[in-house]
């Protein structure tokens, strides 16, 4: 599916360079595919959702400790400068060995 990113931008008040229109492109176009596969899915015999959840019924949002940046890495295969490296067809399908 073709997309004009930067019209998508223009309209969102985002400036991207060439360099990021000629990224993003490829990018937005595999997350339209993937979203067009929903498509084929046959939900004829699934009902609506007819209820949402009551912001009352939500938990506090209270910070608590989380792991640090080493305790996260620890099991992650690709890290890059103290990253996760994430690989995907959104991403590029570079994969180390």
């Amino acid at each position: 599916m073709k997309i004009d990113v930067k019209h998508v931008a223009q309209l969102s008040r985002i400036s991207l360079t060439e360099e990021e229109l000629k990224k993003f492109t490829p990018q937005m176009e595999t997350i339209l595919e993937s979203v067009d596969v929903l498509k084929e899915v046959d939900t004829n015999d699934i009902e609506p959702m007819k209820s949402h959840v009551k912001l009352e019924d939500l938990r506090q949002d209270i910070p608590e400790k989380s792991l640090s940046q080493e305790e996260v890495l620890k099991n992650v295969k690709y890290k890059e400068n103290g990253f996760v490296k994430v690989y995907g067809k959104i991403f590029g399908e570079n994969q180390e060995s």
